[in-house]
């Protein structure tokens, strides 16, 4: 976590999650961040929407005086902003981990990474830089998970499976043992895969299958 007050950028769903998280592990939240200038000046709960990232009176607190989280949902919209944060504040976004997440002696806990409420990460994983890790995920055992992949709640990484940079995992799926799931590909929901999955490509179903 930080000892900074933090501001996250973007006011969605994905957005309080975050805000909780910071609340329950005592964290300032210094505001809202948001494109949309109609949120400008509103407030979640008594968190106040300080205005749009676009906001230089705002956005150059980011790592002088706050920390930040991008919160924002689409993945790359997301990846935009977290780069030129890199770029301009040349700063790295904080974690934000929930309590009761159960997160074990990993070899890589990196930068940006969000860690919902009761996952558990077993020893030996290795997680890269603006992960997601949606609520009761498990990570077994030396599994890895690259920069900008997504993990849906209550989904399995099996021992020693990869999921590579930008993946995504919808919610409930089971990735088996040392399986690999590719580049940018796609996991629907509830499915279980069972085989490598090539870069790019949509597997869905039990056995997971090719779209």
């Amino acid at each position: 976590m930080t000892s900074l007050p933090v501001i996250i950028i973007g006011v969605n769903p994905f957005g309080l999650e975050v805000a909780h998280i910071f609340q329950k592990n005592d964290v300032v939240i210094y505001g809202f961040l948001d494109d949309d200038p109609k949120k400008k000046d509103t407030s979640i709960g008594e968190i106040p929407v300080l205005g749009t990232a676009d906001d230089e009176s705002y956005f150059k607190l980011i790592g002088k005086n706050c920390g930040v989280f991008v919160a924002l949902e689409n993945p790359t919209e997301r990846k935009k902003m977290i780069e030129l944060i890199l770029e301009e504040r040349e700063v790295k976004p904080v974690n934000a981990i929930h309590p009761s997440a159960n997160v074990a002696d990993v070899k890589s806990l990196a930068y940006g990474v969000f860690i919902g409420s009761g996952a558990q990460i077993l020893p030996e994983t290795k997680l890269g830089d603006h992960v997601i890790i949606g609520s009761g995920a498990i990570i077994e055992t030396g599994a890895q998970i690259a920069d900008f992949a997504s993990i849906g709640a209550g989904s399995v990484i099996g021992k020693e499976a990869i999921i590579e940079n930008n993946a995504y995992v919808g919610i409930h799926s089971t990735i088996v043992g040392s399986v690999k799931v590719g580049k940018s590909a796609t996991v629907g929901a509830g499915s279980v895969v069972i085989e490598n999955v090539a870069a790019s490509k949509r597997v869905f179903g039990n056995p997971a299958k090719t779209l």
